[in-house]
Parts: structure tokens; C-alpha cells; sequence
């Protein structure tokens, strides 16, 4: 039996209204530089530098130091976002189809962005919210900070806890804490004490460093609470890349997720983003990490 196509309709545009909310973003991807990675297990040779000038008196002998070279491999993650649609957007004109498509898109890449905090700061995929095993966490390596009831005493101890040993260039801020510190006023005249802490709370400087507020500081979506407030440190300690670049791809048919559900028997497609991550955190002792009080009781 022919098909009767006057019994299909198919829409010859679809009226996409694409909702922005708040998106999280990487703080190490801006605070610390991307470097070339390749496939191969990478060592990273460490120099610390310790040298100090020594005046030798007339005569005197010359003495020398010994320089300590350490090795660090780097770590590789693979992430992968897949988003299902129905596949009525593969009948929608051009125009329609790449605007969805464009936005599809940018929400995976901006997904890949925040697993790089979730992996580094918390061993966490933040998909699931489980706590991923073989990898270290940044909030238990660097070095402890309990906050306070005064914050600004909480942020001097977060630099004291650094200062002297590495240069402090950046400071990764939780939205609740970004919001505690905008709110503080300077008793005498009420003027606030942060004022470069917009109402966004996406700040660029504090205090004369570089900053950026991401959810991903405090692990918004793990599983059980880190409570941390604020990484704060040397970012170039934090060696990251792409051994491979995001590549995507459109998914027809099948269950790409193993999630029970084919694709074609319910008219849908996926398109799937993919990358594959390393990094190496040179010395977790050039960071401070600021948690409340509930956090270091529970360790």
C-alpha cells in the first residue's frame, strides 16, 4: 500500500525560545592558561629553584647547593555530554535548526568547562555528583583554612597561609561567598568594602588579583556538601589542556546512553560532545582553600 503523505504534517519552521539561565563557568580555565597535551603519559619535571648569592670573602672557598628535580605525571579524564531532541528539528528550516543546534552546543561546551573545576577541586563528576576514585582533590591537598565569623579576617588568612612561599595570582570564589563579601560595609561611612563585586557576583578582581565565582568552587552538584568557600593561590601551578580537542556528532538511532530508550523508536536524536582532558597540579601547597567550620569538623 502506497503511503498517503496528505495524512503528514510536517512544520515548515520551529519557534525556538532558548532559555539563558545562570551558567556556571570554569574558574581554572580562567585563572589558569591552557597548555599543549598530548596523548602519552607527560611528566612534568618540577625545578624549585633555591639558589641564594653567597659573597665569599678573599680567600674563602665557594660552596654549592643541591637542586631537587621532581617528577609529576599528568592525570587524563575523558568527559562527554549527550543531549536528546526530537528529530522534528531535523524537518525545521536551516535557520531554526542551527539556532537550536548553536545553543545545544554552547551549553556542552560550557558542561566540559566546569568538569575540569569539579575533577581538579573535588574529584567529583558532576553529572552523577559521585566522587570519582584515583584522583586527588585540590580542597584536601592545599592547605586548610576554617573560616571565621569575620571575613575579612577569613580572606587575610587565606593570603597568610600562601603569602611568602608562591605568588598569589588569583582567587576562585563560591557564589555564597562572593555574596557575603559584596554585602560587607565599611562601618564608618557604609560604603561597601568590595566594591568590585558586582550584583552578578561575576567579579574579575579582588583586592588587586585576578577572581572569578563559579558554582564549581563549592561543588554545587556533588553528591555530599564540601562546604568550601574559596581556592586562593598560584593558578600557573595548575597545568591543564586538551589531548583532544571537543569534537561532535549527531547520534540517529540506537540508545548512545544506555538508558533503555532508543532513539528511533521514540523520534528522537542525540548529539554528543566529547574531549578528553589532562592535568597536573605541580604543588598543592602553592593553594589555600577556605572552608567553613562544618566541612573541617567532618575531617
Amino acid at each position: 500500500m502506497a503511503l498517503d503523505s496528505g495524512k503528514l504534517t510536517l512544520p515548515t519552521s520551529v519557534a525556538t525560545a532558548i532559555i539563558n539561565k545562570a551558567k556556571d563557568t570554569s574558574t581554572i580555565a580562567t585563572l589558569s592558561p591552557s597548555t599543549p597535551q598530548i596523548f602519552a603519559n607527560a611528566d612534568n619535571l618540577v625545578f624549585n629553584g633555591n639558589s641564594e648569592a653567597e659573597v665569599v670573602e678573599e680567600g674563602a672557598t665557594k660552596s654549592s647547593y643541591e637542586q631537587d628535580v621532581t617528577t609529576l605525571t599528568a592525570k587524563r579524564f575523558k568527559v562527554q555530554t549527550t543531549t536528546r531532541v526530537t528529530n522534528e528539528l531535523q524537518w525545521a528550516d536551516e535557520d531554526n535548526q542551527l539556532e537550536i543546534i548553536k545553543a545545544i552546543q554552547e551549553d556542552q561546551a560550557a558542561a566540559m568547562g566546569r568538569a575540569l573545576d569539579y575533577v581538579i577541586y573535588h574529584a567529583v563528576s558532576p553529572k552523577t555528583g559521585d566522587v570519582l576514585t584515583g584522583y586527588d582533590k585540590l580542597s584536601e591537598k592545599a592547605v586548610q583554612v576554617t573560616s571565621g565569623e569575620d571575613d575579612i579576617s577569613n580572606l587575610d588568612a587565606l593570603v597568610d597561609a600562601v603569602n611568602d612561599v608562591y605568588d598569589i595570582n588569583g582567587i576562585a570564589l563560591s557564589k555564597t561567598w562572593a555574596s557575603v563579601l559584596r554585602k560587607l560595609r565599611v562601618p564608618a561611612t557604609g560604603m561597601r568594602f568590595y566594591p568590585e563585586i558586582p550584583m552578578n557576583l561575576q567579579v574579575g578582581t579582588l583586592d588587586g588579583i585576578t577572581a572569578a565565582t563559579s558554582g564549581t568552587v563549592n561543588g554545587r552538584k556533588a553528591k555530599e556538601a564540601t562546604n568550601v568557600l574559596a581556592f586562593l593561590g598560584d593558578f600557573n601551578l595548575i597545568k591543564w589542556g586538551m589531548v583532544r580537542d571537543l569534537t561532535a556528532e549527531l547520534i540517529p538511532y540506537g540508545d548512545p546512553d544506555q538508558t533503555g530508550v532508543d532513539l528511533k523508536a521514540h523520534n528522537q536524536v542525540a548529539y554528543r560532545t566529547e574531549a578528553v582532558y589532562a592535568y597536573t597540579v605541580l604543588d598543592a601547597n602553592g593553594f589555600a582553600v577556605l572552608k567553613s567550620p562544618a566541612a573541617a569538623e567532618g575531617e
